[in-house]
C-alpha cells in the first residue's frame, strides 16, 4: 500500500472500499482526509455484527454492504467481493466522467476487498480508462 496527502482544496471525490480485512486501512485514510472531504466509503460484511462506528469527514458517507441480506439462489449469502462490484460501478456510473480532461476534478479511489478475482478485474478496468493525473489510485 501506498502512503499519500491530501492538498486543501485539491480533493473533490473520493470512493473507499473494501471488506473488513481493509477497515485498518480505511480507518487511516478517513483519519486523513480533509475535514471538507466528500465522498462515500463502502464495506462489504457477512453479518451485522461486524458493523462498527468510524470517524470520518461529515460529507463522506457510509454505506455497509451485508452479504447476508442478497438472496442468491441457494448460497446463503453473496460471494466475497459481488456487493463491492456492484456499488462502485454504480458510483463511477454517477461521479465519473466518461473522460476527464486535464485540470479536471480529482477523484481519490482506494479499492480494498483484494481476496476477490472480480474486484481486481474491475479496479484494473477502472484504472485502464483514467489518466494518472485525474485519479490517485492508493492501491489495487
Amino acid at each position: 500500500m501506498q502512503s499519500f496527502e491530501f492538498a486543501p482544496g485539491n480533493l473533490a471525490h473520493a470512493l473507499l472500499s473494501g471488506d473488513t480485512s481493509d477497515l485498518g486501512a480505511i480507518t487511516r485514510i478517513l483519519r486523513e482526509l480533509p475535514d471538507d472531504a466528500y465522498g462515500q466509503v463502502y464495506i462489504e460484511i457477512v453479518s451485522p455484527i461486524q458493523i462498527r462506528p468510524l470517524e470520518r469527514p461529515a460529507g463522506v458517507s457510509l454505506t455497509w454492504l451485508r452479504r447476508d441480506l442478497v438472496p442468491h439462489g441457494l448460497l446463503e449469502i453473496a460471494p466475497r467481493g459481488e456487493l463491492i462490484c456492484s456499488a462502485v460501478c454504480a458510483w463511477v456510473a454517477e461521479w465519473m466522467p466518461e473522460a476527464l480532461t486535464d485540470g479536471g476534478e480529482r477523484i481519490t479511489l482506494w479499492v480494498g476487498c483484494n481476496a476477490s478475482p472480480r474486484v481486481g478485474a474491475m479496479y484494473r478496468e477502472l484504472a485502464s480508462r483514467i489518466s494518472n493525473e485525474a485519479l490517485d489510485a492508493i492501491d489495487d
